[in-house]
């Protein structure tokens, strides 16, 4: 409110404004942990899985109880010997579907379908693990809310300048105000900088038959 000029400096907003800014700055940060390039960290969870079980709810009070992610990035199987094999996470709920025999059984399952459901997900596996193996997961979690006016910031440098200058256009309109370009152009830079600081390095991936020592005919393929 200081920034939009709604309070001058030394003044203190109303108990009904500081509520409403702390509603506007939490559903902002609802929105953010959409947003892969905003969120800073990917977290690594291990879950036990249960010998002839494929489907596991995750979130507070679900099967797997922790955080509910809002994206499930990465995924393998560790085995009594501390060996891991790799199971390859599917984007839609159409690629699960095409699995025609879903009550197939594996010591390992190679493939995992997330279904984003609110508030419990659901995760699926493919085969249906036939032992006892422990699942690691890598997930995007969402980002810190505020329980209250006075619950402190627990982000890496950088969030507090870009959710104070952020929250600032957030509620301007509620004031009738509009924001100064100085503030329009720090929150524009400093979420920026966010992503530029969260983007993950891209690691090229090429069809292994395009390095074949067989030479290719044209004629027979």
């Amino acid at each position: 409110m200081l920034l939009l000029g709604s309070i001058g400096k030394g003044e203190s907003p109303d108990s009904d404004e500081a509520n409403d800014g702390l509603v506007s700055l939490n559903t902002m940060l609802d929105s953010w942990s959409n947003e892969s390039l905003a969120l800073y960290a990917t977290l690594q969870e291990n879950f036990a899985l249960v010998a002839s079980t494929n489907s596991y709810t995750i979130g507070s009070g679900g099967v797997f109880n922790t955080t509910r992610p809002v994206k499930i990035t990465n995924a393998f199987i560790r085995d009594s010997n501390n060996i891991d094999i790799p199971v390859k996470v599917l984007r839609s709920r159409d690629s699960y579907d095409l699995i025609t025999l879903k009550t197939s059984s594996s010591t390992y399952p190679q493939y995992l379908y997330y279904d984003t459901a609110f508030p419990l997900g659901t995760i699926y596996l493919w085969p249906t693990p036939s032992a006892v193996t422990t699942l690691y997961l890598d997930s995007y979690k969402q980002l810190q809310q505020f329980a209250a006016l006075t619950t402190a910031l627990a982000m890496p440098p950088g969030y507090e300048r870009a959710i104070v200058y952020n929250l600032a256009m957030e509620i301007a309109s509620e004031y009738g105000v509009t924001p100064s370009p100085i503030v329009m152009s720090i929150a524009v830079e400093s979420k920026a900088i966010l992503k530029r600081i969260n983007q993950k390095d891209m690691i090229a991936r090429v069809d292994p038959a395009m390095f074949s020592r067989t030479p290719f005919n044209i004629n027979y393929g």
